[in-house]
């Protein structure tokens, strides 16, 4: 009996340390997950408030901060332009690292910015949002422009535009006044009336679309609109390329903007058509359940068999219970 309560003892304090044990290992895992952790968010802090935060994307991030939690993990600190190589060395200061030279140095070369060719522009608003730092400012379907004291020249704004007109020149070379008098020439290039004669199939308008449609076989089959919305009619951004090459000078935009918004409401009326064709369904459907159970219901005469019937049945049942 004594060797029997030995072993169990034994057993209830080997559980109990392994789970002391267990719970005290939990506890500094726990402890040191959030005690690293906010140390690693410290050091991300400092790293991005050394960088330049010109969010360039030199660096092959997409931003400084996306850089600074890169480096943390073991990044190079040698991959920022903007920043020279003062910068690499106040992260090596920081983080004890070698101070490597400065990698795609730029520090020597003329400082750039992007130019857009206004009159090229198609307003089609896709460099705005790869500028990381707002310098390009324009709407839908109107003239853009860059600001040059904030651009960075970091190019990012060259791959979205879908014509190619934003070249990167040298600082020296940007005028403000030439950008300001382009834009007033282009709009009143836009406030220009234009004539009405009838198209020579040039192609011309079909070599500038950046959507690839054409313009001309859109004007061509113009009073169709199933045959518009076959060609590619809803793919137009109404960029005003086509008009501005056409040497008939045709209002194209203008007849593709006209000839979409009769699409839209044809399709409108047509969706409505179809709402009240189901509603007129559902009407005669309800109407011939009625029917049918109106004539399902017993005439009179059948109501009076009925009753009879119903009413002899009872007293039958009546008599066997009193007979009882």
């Amino acid at each position: 009996m004594d060797l029997v309560l030995n072993e169990f003892t034994e057993v209830i304090l080997g559980v109990f340390t392994i789970a002391l044990l267990g719970g005290a290992t939990a506890y500094l895992l726990s402890f040191s997950a959030r005690r690293f952790q906010s140390d690693t968010d410290s050091v991300v802090g400092d790293i991005n408030r050394l960088l330049p935060q010109t969010q360039c994307a030199q660096c092959g991030f997409p931003g400084c901060l996306p850089y600074a939690e890169a480096i943390v993990t073991g990044e190079a600190i040698n991959l920022c332009p903007p920043g020279g190589q003062d910068t690499v060395k106040a992260l090596a200061n920081l983080l004890g690292r070698e101070p490597l030279p400065l990698e795609n140095d730029t520090q020597h070369e003329a400082a750039t910015i992007a130019r857009i060719r206004e009159s090229e522009c198609i307003g089609c608003t896709l460099c705005l949002p790869a500028c990381p730092v707002d310098a390009i400012i324009g709407a839908p379907q109107r003239l853009h422009s860059v600001i040059e004291q904030h651009c960075t020249g970091c190019d990012l704004c060259l791959e979205p535009c879908p014509v190619d007109c934003i070249d990167m020149i040298q600082v020296t070379e940007a005028s403000a006044q030439d950008i300001v008098g382009t834009v007033m020439l282009a709009e009143e290039s836009l406030k220009q009336d234009v004539s009405t004669t009838e198209c020579i199939g040039c192609d011309l308008c079909e070599l500038r679309c950046p959507r690839d449609l054409a313009p001309q076989a859109l004007y061509w089959e113009r009073k169709s609109i199933d045959r518009l919305e076959a060609i590619g009619l809803n793919d137009c951004i109404e960029c005003q390329l086509c008009d501005k090459v056409c040497p008939s000078q045709l209002p194209l935009t203008q007849i593709f903007t006209d000839a979409k918004a009769l699409s839209r409401q044809r399709k409108t009326e047509f969706a409505e058509a179809e709402r009240l064709k189901r509603r007129h369904q559902k009407h005669q459907a309800r109407e011939l359940t009625r029917t049918q159970n109106l004539r399902s219901r017993p005439s009179k005469s059948d109501r009076s068999a009925i009753l009879q019937s119903l009413t002899k049945q009872h007293k039958d049942a009546a008599e066997m219970r009193s007979g009882k």
